[in-house]
């Protein structure tokens, strides 16, 4: 579904109703749903790179960055790792430095704030397992898996060496080059630093991310 005036690539679901801009709850502290809600455009405002080579008599030294600004995704991985009870946050300290995953008698659970279809403020505890059961049990709220795609990377960094060829006296070739080559480097930048933008595999359903990988290498090149 597109929406005329709106950005192209929409990212639509259901998710938190909201009164002037406050979450609405139900009475049992969990959150009321609205459908068809806008999250925002899939497609980055601008993307870019830039490519630095420094050279010091026979050394190089390159390095290359790439980052993207804008974009919304929704994380798979974060639904059903949230929803489980298998990603970090769903095990945090509340607000009164207890577990939220103890029960609400000994002061455990989630601190909610909003207000009530009447707009009436309310500040209340619930379940940990009550809470995060939630985004998939109430129709599929998506909200808290929806992420800013923007992201700064440095992609790869490599060291080099020109070798003292016409030193060796050798007829095989004329010149050669040995450098040390780190790719996947550093994510400098991420909105949820548990997934990587410049990697994901479905902006509209990022699933099953696999974790970033750093490598290492060794390149020569001959000249004949």
């Amino acid at each position: 579904m597109h929406a005329e005036g709106e950005d192209w690539g929409q990212l639509r679901g259901n998710g938190i109703k909201r009164l002037n801009g406050v979450p609405v709850l139900n009475a049992d502290g969990t959150y009321a749903m609205e459908t068809n809600k806008y999250f925002g455009s899939v497609l980055p405002d601008f993307m870019g790179g830039w490519f630095n080579e420094f050279r010091f008599k026979d050394f190089t030294l390159t390095a290359a960055l790439d980052f993207q600004k804008g974009g919304k995704y929704f994380s798979l991985s974060d639904f059903w790792g949230s929803f489980s009870g298998l990603y970090a946050k769903t095990a945090v300290l509340n607000d009164r430095s207890i577990p939220v995953r103890d029960p609400l008698i000994d002061g455990g659970g989630v601190n909610v704030e909003g207000v009530d279809g009447d707009g009436k403020a309310v500040k209340t505890y619930v379940e940990a397992q009550t809470y995060w059961h939630q985004f998939r049990t109430n129709s599929n709220i998506a909200d808290m898996s929806i992420f800013d795609a923007s992201y700064v990377k440095l992609r790869e960094v490599s060291l080099g060496y020109n070798l003292p060829v016409r030193k060796w006296k050798t007829k095989l070739f004329t010149q050669a080059h040995v450098s040390l080559v780190a790719r996947n480097v550093w994510l400098i930048y991420a909105d949820e630093k548990g997934f990587d933008p410049s990697e994901l595999s479905g902006r509209f359903g990022e699933n099953g991310q696999m974790p970033g990988v750093r490598s290492f290498g060794l390149n020569l090149k001959l000249g004949f």
